[in-house]
């Protein structure tokens, strides 16, 4: 009888004993399990920070690009608006130019007729001027010429 207890005592034991040691196993699989979840979870948050510095990088890239596409297209439109003033501001310089020039040439005409308005206003003067001085050399001759009459009528009266 003591074998039997030896062997329900052992039987109970080597129980115990693979219990212990299937959750030995079972904990130790746990452990590996989490072990490689956060190894995983680790590689994953690794990755997505990769991902992210990289998605940063090529959003600026993307952008810096963008920005270069957008002023050369500005500079193109400034290139045209300026040409487009410029030759405005020729057409116009050229107007007012022409302007001046036909101001110019009035100008001289007009010097020209003052010139001979006053060439003519200074003859009729000078004419006027002879046309006086015979009068009054006639009326000196005429008072001349009565002053003698009176100054004899007077004479003659007085003898």
């Amino acid at each position: 009888m003591s074998e039997k207890r030896h062997s329900r005592v052992a039987a109970p034991m080597a129980a115990e004993d693979g219990l212990l040691l299937l959750q030995s196993q079972a904990l130790a699989e746990e452990e590996e399990a989490k072990t490689k979840g956060e190894m995983l979870t680790r590689f994953l948050k690794d990755k997505l920070a990769k991902e992210e510095r990289s998605s940063t990088l090529n959003l600026h890239k993307l952008r810096t690009q963008w920005r270069t596409v957008l002023r050369e297209v500005k500079d193109k439109e400034l290139r045209q608006d300026i040409e487009i003033l410029s030759q405005t501001f020729a057409r116009v310089m050229d107007c007012k130019d022409s302007v001046i020039e036909s101001l110019a040439t009035d100008l001289e005409e007009a010097e020209e007729q003052h010139a001979q308005a006053l060439r003519s206003h200074l003859y009729n003067i000078d004419r006027l001027l002879q046309l006086q001085h015979c009068r009054l050399t006639c009326l000196e001759e005429g008072y001349g010429a009565q002053l003698e009459a009176l100054k004899m009528e007077l004479e003659a009266e007085r003898y």
